[in-house]
């Protein structure tokens, strides 16, 4: 069950959750209904492409994991690009140049067209930049918006 401070942190990133109210016993916040743990919403796969070696760049992956699962957009992420895991992704966040220039290679350029990318900077150099960590979560709103065709769940590895 989504709670106050679920729905503050999604307020935080710029996630406006609106459900309508009815049926069962959602709790209310300021107008709002939350709904319950059967409450599905289609999305899209959104693949992270990230170098976690580091303390600071882990707890940055696992923020944007959060804030992927709190919009409800099923999450995977990758250290290296590869094409199993670039195959069902609408969505691509790319923590460096390099890793997106891997990933661009793997796909054909009709698939990178229909895939929304993110390039940012490494998670040890964007834990650091505050300007770039608002850059990323406004792109991650993005993400969070796009129509997608699937359960959205997250599945950190």
């Amino acid at each position: 069950m989504w709670d106050e401070a679920d729905l503050r942190r999604l307020a935080e990133i710029g996630i406006d959750v609106y459900v309508p109210r009815g049926g069962g016993s959602p709790k209310s916040l300021s107008g709002f209904a939350v709904p319950g743990p059967t409450a599905a919403s289609s999305g899209a796969t959104a693949v992270l492409l990230a170098d976690t070696s580091t303390p600071r760049a882990t707890s940055l992956l696992a923020a944007v994991t959060r804030a992927l699962a709190f919009a409800r957009v099923d999450c995977v992420q990758a250290s290296e690009a590869d094409e199993s895991v670039l195959f069902g992704a609408m969505a691509l966040v790319a923590f460096g140049e390099s890793r997106a220039r891997a990933a661009g290679g793997l796909i054909s350029a009709q698939r990178q067209r229909e895939i929304a990318w993110v390039v940012t900077s490494e998670p040890a150099a964007l834990a650091a930049d505050p300007r770039a960590k608002r850059a990323l979560w406004s792109e991650l709103k993005r993400i969070a918006r796009q129509p997608g065709d699937g359960n959205r769940r997250t599945n950190g590895s």
